[in-house]
Order: C-alpha cells, then sequence, then structure tokens
C-alpha cells in the first residue's frame, strides 16, 4: 500500500500550481491524503464498498489527449450552451456568446485562477470537507475544471453542459468544478461523464457550489461511464439564507462507481431537493451517499432515490440528515425504494437521522423488492407479454423522479435510462 501511496502523491506533487495560496492547499491536501490514505472497511462510510479492485490499478494523470473526438453523447436535449472536457481537461467552449447576461463568468478552472482569483479564491477549497483519501487526492491534484460564476440578481436561463470524456486507457482525470450563486441569482448546470466502452480509466471529480442568499441553482449529473470504469464524484454545496439547490442524478455506467453528495444548510429558509436513479446491471457496483446538514432553524430537505439492479450488481444508498441542536422547526424527509429485477442483484440500503433538536418533522424509509407478479399477470391478461409487462411496471416505478426534472431535460435522461435497461448503453 505504501507503494501505491508514493505513486499518487508523486503524481499530485508534479502539477503543483506556482500560485503560492493554491500550491499551499494543495500542499496540505496531500498532507491529509498521505494521512488518510485510501478508505478501508474500517471505515463505516465503506463499509459496503470495498477498493480492492482500484488498488489493483495504477491510473497515470500526465499522459493527456487533447484532440478532439467525435461526438458520442447523443445529447438530443436543447443545451443553451456546452464545454468539452477530454481526459479532464477543457477543450472547447460551445455557444458562448453575446447571449450570456452581463457579467457571467464561464472559463476553465486554470484561466479562473489568474483573471479572476479574487472570484475563486475564498471558494475554493473552502466548500468540501475532506472526508477521505479520493477528495483529498483530488485537491492535490487540483489543475483543471470549470469556473462558473453567476452575479446577484442574474437569472440565467439557458442550461449550461460540462461533457466530459475519457479514450485513454489506465489513464486518472481530477477535475474541480467551482460553482459561485451570488445572492438572487439562479441557473441550471449539467454534469455528463461518459468514456469509450473498451477503456479502463479513472474519473476522480469534485464539485463545490456556493448558493447566496435567496439564489436558486439546479445541478443535475449523469453518470454513464465506461462500464470497465472506475468514477469517483463529490458534490459538496453550501446555502446561504433563503436559497434553493435542486438535485437531480442517473447513474447507469462505470464498474465501481461512488458518488457523494453533501449540502450544509448553513443560513434559515434554505431548502433542498435531491432526486435519483442508479440502474447498475451485470458487473457494477454503485454507492451513493448523501449528507445534509441542518445546522440552523427553519429549514427544508427532500431526498428521493430509486434503484433499478439487473443482472450481477450491488448497489449502496446511505442517505443522512443530521439535525444539529439549535436547529428547530426544521422538516427533512427522506426515501430510498429499490428494485432488484435478479436474484444475484444486491442492495445495501441505510437510511439515517441523527437528530439533536426537539422541534422537528423528520420522516425516512427504505423498501427492497422485486416486480409485482399480480401486476404482471393482470397485464398478461390483457394480451401484454412479460417483457413490455415489465417495462411498463419499471416506468411506473420511476416516473416520480423523471416528473420532478425540467421537461427536456426529463426527455433526455428518460431516453437515456430506457436505453440502458435494454442493454443499449
Amino acid at each position: 500500500m505504501s507503494d501505491l501511496l508514493d505513486f499518487y502523491q508523486q503524481q499530485a506533487a508534479g502539477v503543483f500550481s506556482g500560485i503560492p495560496w493554491l500550491r499551499q492547499l494543495q500542499q496540505n491536501a496531500l498532507s491529509e491524503f498521505t494521512r488518510l490514505g485510501f478508505p478501508t472497511r474500517a471505515n463505516e462510510d465503506w463499509k459496503y464498498t470495498r477498493v480492492d479492485a482500484f488498488l489493483q490499478h495504477r491510473f497515470v494523470s500526465q499522459n493527456r489527449t487533447t484532440s478532439t473526438r467525435v461526438d458520442a453523447s447523443g445529447t438530443d436535449v436543447p443545451i443553451g450552451h456546452k464545454i468539452t472536457l477530454q481526459q479532464g481537461a477543457v477543450l472547447g467552449i460551445e455557444g458562448l456568446s453575446s447571449r450570456l447576461p452581463k457579467g457571467i463568468v464561464v472559463c476553465s478552472l486554470a484561466e479562473a485562477l489568474v483573471s479572476h482569483a479574487d472570484k475563486v479564491k475564498p471558494y475554493l477549497g473552502s466548500v468540501l470537507q475532506t472526508q477521505h483519501g479520493f477528495q483529498a487526492l483530488n485537491t492535490a491534484s487540483l489543475d483543471q475544471g470549470v469556473f462558473v460564476y453567476i452575479p446577484a440578481g442574474v437569472e440565467w436561463l439557458e442550461p449550461l453542459l460540462l461533457s466530459h470524456w475519457q479514450n485513454d486507457a489506465n489513464h486518472a482525470a481530477y477535475v474541480r468544478h467551482l460553482i459561485v450563486a451570488e445572492a438572487g441569482s439562479s441557473a441550471s448546470i449539467i454534469e455528463d461523464y461518459q468514456g469509450d466502452a473498451s477503456m479502463c480509466y479513472l474519473t476522480n471529480t469534485v464539485t463545490e457550489i456556493h448558493v447566496a442568499r435567496d439564489a436558486v441553482i439546479t445541478h443535475s449529473k449523469i453518470q454513464r461511464e465506461s462500464k470497465l470504469a472506475y468514477h469517483t464524484g463529490h458534490i459538496a454545496v453550501h446555502q446561504a439564507a433563503g436559497s434553493q439547490f435542486k438535485s437531480h442524478s442517473l447513474s447507469l455506467g462505470g464498474k465501481w462507481v461512488r458518488s457523494d453528495l453533501v449540502i450544509d444548510l448553513a443560513e434559515p429558509k434554505a431548502s433542498c431537493f435531491m432526486n435519483g436513479i442508479y440502474a447498475p446491471a451485470e458487473g457494477q457496483h454503485v454507492d451513493h451517499h448523501t449528507l445534509v446538514n441542518h445546522l440552523v432553524p427553519d429549514c427544508t430537505s427532500e431526498q428521493d432515490y430509486k434503484g433499478v439492479l439487473t443482472g450481477h450488481s450491488r448497489a449502496v444508498f446511505n442517505g443522512q440528515v443530521m439535525v444539529a441542536k439549535h436547529a428547530q422547526h426544521t422538516v427533512a424527509k427522506q426515501q430510498n425504494k429499490n428494485l432488484l429485477l435478479s436474484l444475484n442483484a444486491e442492495i445495501d440500503t441505510k437510511p439515517q437521522l441523527d437528530i439533536y433538536a426537539d422541534d422537528v418533522v423528520c420522516t425516512h424509509g427504505a423498501t427492497v423488492g422485486q416486480l409485482d407478479e399480480d401486476a404482471l399477470f393482470y397485464l398478461a391478461t390483457r394480451g401484454i407479454g412479460r417483457v413490455e409487462a415489465s417495462q411498463y411496471l419499471i416506468r411506473a416505478f420511476t416516473v416520480d423522479n423523471f416528473r420532478a426534472l425540467p421537461p427536456a431535460l426529463s426527455d433526455w435522461m428518460n431516453a437515456l435510462f430506457n436505453q440502458s435497461m435494454r442493454g443499449e448503453a
């Protein structure tokens, strides 16, 4: 293990910045990585997700390919603006023109560190609270990603798509996105991750989001990596008074996937909504961990995650709500439902409430089941075959989650989900 840690430490040290404050941030993170190492099952949050298979690889971050690729995204949703990243590096920015509302900044993180340091420095590395080695390694290796800044009072109506692609075998992409929404602003950002189906690679991504007073941010993540790939992603959100944050996720790809979402409701009247669907198939392992910190009174949160598992697959869901001692009048709802379509599919689900206040309304629940045989029989009596009937019941199971999405995005993500269930993705 020590040789492996040395390997990744040396790679991270090779990208240390010449900017003093950023270099210090990277050095501190590398020290954290040295202390934490890669997580083991002795860590409660990693009890059901082994890293043994990952440890058999030595992913290299230097062999970046910057040639333009053929876009294989199949993006039918009308996207106003698009940034393409390959092997983690920003290749091109499409559709960004005079249509952008005044004052919005969208550029590579490398450019922002030079041209917009005053907007980056207060937030970069401050929203994320490092809990394990993958996060520390991301910060230590920080040198690529996208910076998005929405000024106070600006409503950005057209969504921004961050389209990620990997096609280098054994490559490690360390990506850091930073999104800053000033008071009263609004925007919608979509992250889409995919790669060459024949390639094994690593994506290690962190997105930090600061949502100021009364701002509204909708963030969507589509994970459809190569089914030979490893993906670890973390979204960290800090919310101010009266702000709204909506999270939508669809996880279809990857051999080994870990997705963390941590939201700090730091000022009163903040609210968040988390909506997720995951559908691992043969040989896939998908782990979702969510944490909502209700730190002050009068905040609300809602989580609705559903899993559809096929083949010899495994999923993990751990949804945690923490209500601090003085966070009275908290309203928190959480549910996780899972549909097992194979006898070989496994799910470990753990809804969790940690409540230290006494005037709250908090609920949670989890279910695991199979397709309703009575419903299948009923449909069969109407001349509907078992395969088609199963598709109807799966759609009924996920319909509320897709309805919670903006219409165009709902159609796109629903189509991706249906393709995956048919084995086309």
